[in-house]
């Protein structure tokens, strides 16, 4: 095979490991953001969402039984942010671990009747109605429920979450033993374009995280509710910064390479020179 042939080869490999490398880099920020539940459920704490979705169950629930004519106290003791925390987290490993999940229903239907039930004691009133006691209960457990199964979500997309966890971690293996194939491949042929590829995976992520990603209003985005709409701009923001980050780690690196290459070609030009003289 000819040195020149041998170049063009080489060059060729280097264009697919640089597609190659950007794939797996993008699916690898995904896989930490988006598909680790540790990670989501840090999302969760970082932005506040149990602590939100604690007042809004109490706002809806207080809401609703404004023309019940029951005393807000109902709600005293009902449940804390801990147990928001702990329930919300339930269906977390449900979507992405696939767990059982136990939702206590009638712990908090027994507390609000008994909380209800205490109210109208001390105001010496009695229940005349037994159903609509009941029928109401439910009603304020569906509620809290709403709000801390992630609106149904988990139900919905538990299949889909899990396979697309088990189609990345496919991807990133396949990749990883492809790009380590090709990597070996472009240095035996002592082809010197490490720097270039390194240098192009900076500029092709660079690309992919100011120009195309800017183009998507991800901050004001607004799905399900505002307060998980915080998390996903939150989720979203971290596979913008890591982009960045790997950007601007490979374009440094591959620009060192690039010299680092391009003074070992200048050495040898100036030997094969000498030796010809």
């Amino acid at each position: 095979m000819s040195r020149k042939t041998k170049k063009i080869i080489g060059y060729i490999l280097g264009f697919i490991l640089t597609i190659l490398l950007v794939a797996f880099i993008t699916l690898a920020i995904i896989k930490v953001n988006v598909f680790n539940v540790k990670n989501i459920k840090k999302d969760f704490e970082k932005n506040n969402y149990y602590s939100l979705v604690y007042t809004k169950v109490l706002e809806n629930m207080q809401d609703y039984m404004r023309s019940s004519g029951l005393d807000k106290e109902i709600l005293d003791g009902l449940f804390t942010e801990d147990d928001i925390r702990r329930d919300v987290n339930k269906y977390l490993d449900k979507l992405y671990l696939d767990s059982a999940i136990e939702f206590d229903e009638n712990s908090l239907k027994e507390k609000l009747a008994k909380n209800i039930e205490d109210s109208l004691a001390k105001q010496n009133l009695q229940v005349t109605d037994k159903n609509a006691i009941d029928e109401f209960v439910t009603e304020m457990v569906k509620i809290y429920k709403v709000e801390t199964n992630l609106y149904n979500i988990v139900d919905n997309f538990t299949n889909y979450v899990q396979k697309g966890d088990n189609v990345i971690n496919m991807a990133l293996i396949g990749l990883m033993i492809v790009c380590i194939v090709l990597l070996i491949t472009i240095i035996l042929m002592k082809v010197h374009c490490l720097g270039t590829i390194t240098f192009g995976v900076g500029l092709i992520l660079a690309f992919i995280r100011f120009v195309i990603y800017e183009k998507i209003d991800f901050k004001n985005i607004l799905i399900l509710s505002k307060e998980f709409s915080k998390v996903l701009t939150s989720i979203l923001t971290n596979i913008a910064n890591n982009l960045a980050i790997f950007a601007i780690l490979f374009l440094v690196v591959g620009l060192i390479i690039a010299i680092i290459e391009a003074i070992m070609r200048a050495k040898r030009h100036a030997r094969y020179k000498k030796v010809h003289e």
